[in-house]
Order: C-alpha cells, then sequence, then structure tokens
C-alpha cells in the first residue's frame, strides 16, 4: 500500500533507526525505498545489513535531497508514497493513522499527521474541534502552523504527476515549494496524532547558509499576481529572511531581497 521513500546521504549513524521505525510500524503494507545519493560513509552498508526483503536499496551520483526523493517516487511500486528522511523518526502507529485518514476522507490524496522536534521545542497548533480534519485554507493556517513536513507528508503518486516533483533546481525550501504547489490543487488532510520526531541534533536543517540565494525558494517567489492569503503566507517567509539577513549582517542578500520585492514586502 505504501512506498516509503528516504533520501540517504552521510547518515550511518541515524539511518538504522530511522528504518527500524518503519518496520516497527503496526501497519505492516510497505516496501521501503532507500535511495543513496553518492554517500561517503558507511550509510548504504548499514542498510545492506538488515535482511528485510522491502527494503530496496538504489545509488546514484550525488544530486541532492530532492533528486533522491524524485528518484524514490520514479521506484515506488505503490500507490500511496509516504517520506521519510534518514534521520528522522515514526512512532509505530504512523501508517496507521494514515490509513485511519484515507478512511475518513477516501476521496483526498494528499495526507499529513503532525509532529515534535526532537529537542521538545513549544509549537503553536490552532485548536481544533476534530482530530483529523480538513484543512480549510492551507496558506492562512500555515502561517502560524507548521502544517506539513516531509516526513509526515503522504501523498498519491498521482498527484506527483499532476504538480511536480520536489524542485531540483532547489537546496532550501523545496520541500515548502513542493507543498504550496500540492495545497493549490488538492485538499490537505490533517490529522492532530503526533506520529514523527523531527531530528534536531546535528542542527543541519536549521543553518543558514550564505550566497545561496538562487537555490532557494526565495528566488521562486513572486509576490505579484498571488491572492490573498497566498500573498501573506509568502511575504512573511521573505520578511523572516530578512530578518534573519539583518542579524547575521548579509548585506548581499539583503540587497537582492530588496531589489526584488522592494515595495510588495511593504503592502498589506
Amino acid at each position: 500500500m505504501f512506498s516509503v521513500v528516504i533520501p540517504l546521504y552521510n547518515k550511518e549513524l541515524s539511518i538504522r533507526n530511522t528504518i527500524q521505525s518503519v518496520l516497527d510500524q503496526t501497519c505492516q503494507d510497505f516496501e521501503i525505498v532507500v535511495v543513496n545519493d553518492g554517500s561517503t560513509d558507511n550509510s548504504a552498508a548499514v542498510v545492506e545489513a538488515i535482511e528485510d526483503d522491502r527494503i530496496r536499496l538504489i545509488h546514484q551520483k550525488n544530486q541532492g535531497v530532492s533528486a533522491a526523493r524524485n528518484r524514490g517516487i520514479e521506484e515506488a511500486r505503490c500507490e500511496w508514497v509516504a517520506f521519510l528522511d534518514g534521520d528522522d523518526l515514526w512512532d509505530e502507529s504512523h501508517l496507521q493513522e494514515i490509513s485511519l485518514m484515507m478512511q475518513k476522507f477516501p476521496d483526498d490524496k494528499v495526507f499529513v499527521t503532525s509532529f515534535e522536534y526532537s529537542d521538545k521545542r513549544p509549537m503553536f497548533r490552532h485548536p481544533r474541534s476534530e482530530p483529523i480534519f480538513k484543512v480549510e485554507n492551507y496558506f492562512k493556517e500555515a502561517m502560524k502552523e507548521s502544517l506539513m513536513w516531509t516526513s509526515i507528508v503522504v501523498v498519491h503518486k498521482s498527484c506527483i504527476d499532476v504538480v511536480g516533483g520536489f524542485n531540483e533546481k532547489l537546496n532550501r525550501g523545496e520541500d515548502l515549494d513542493l507543498w504550496a504547489r500540492l495545497a493549490r490543487v488538492y485538499q490537505v488532510i490533517k490529522s492532530e496524532k503526533v506520529t514523527a520526531v523531527y531530528n534536531t541534533s546535528d542542527g543541519a536543517s536549521l543553518s543558514k547558509g550564505k550566497s545561496d540565494y538562487e537555490r532557494s525558494i526565495l528566488s521562486k517567489i513572486n509576490l505579484r499576481g498571488l491572492k490573498s492569503f497566498e500573498r501573506k503566507y509568502f511575504k512573511k517567509m521573505i520578511v523572516n529572511r530578512l530578518k534573519l539577513d539583518i542579524k547575521t549582517l548579509d548585506f548581499k542578500e539583503i540587497f537582492i531581497l530588496l531589489v526584488k520585492h522592494n515595495i510588495e514586502i511593504f503592502i498589506r
């Protein structure tokens, strides 16, 4: 039923636990597609040592996480694709919760649960009347709440045919870019149940690189022509990045953002 796509690059210390969190699922109807994106450590050997016929290890030259995820989607044999990164963990009930969501909303194709950070930082969540619900306005609610994150997203494979996969030209915000494209076309179904842990121990996902604007989602944003909350959503993303650039004295990116978005970011 589920193809679990795991991109792998130099995660030899975490990948065994990540895969084990899939093998421990109460719902056992899955395959695991691990795409080794040119790892230079022993990550691949760790995967190969795990004895389970449902695991397929695919090798490719290093092309980045987006290319690895897209390769996993292409190789997926099941109609439902579940994403999981190589250092994150699922609760044993994750796929079972997704299955329950599918039963409640059988006509929908994009499902997400909820997650927590490994460092237990507080997270804002909108109050809900039901534990499983339709996200009525993705862009409005995503301005405050982390509605979608890679390791809690499950999509029907046909959705990728419609909106496209992860943008391989981006190395920052490539996930947010895909979620936005999905949300424009499909209804997002969400569960309040926390079924995954976002590993922040190495700080890699929280780091801010320099001079990579052209490979950031920021380079794709054009506020002109966007409507209502979608415009506010992306405007907030730009303003937050400007604040961070000011704090870190990244004058090059401050200049680029102000030149591209100058008037638009100051208009409601």
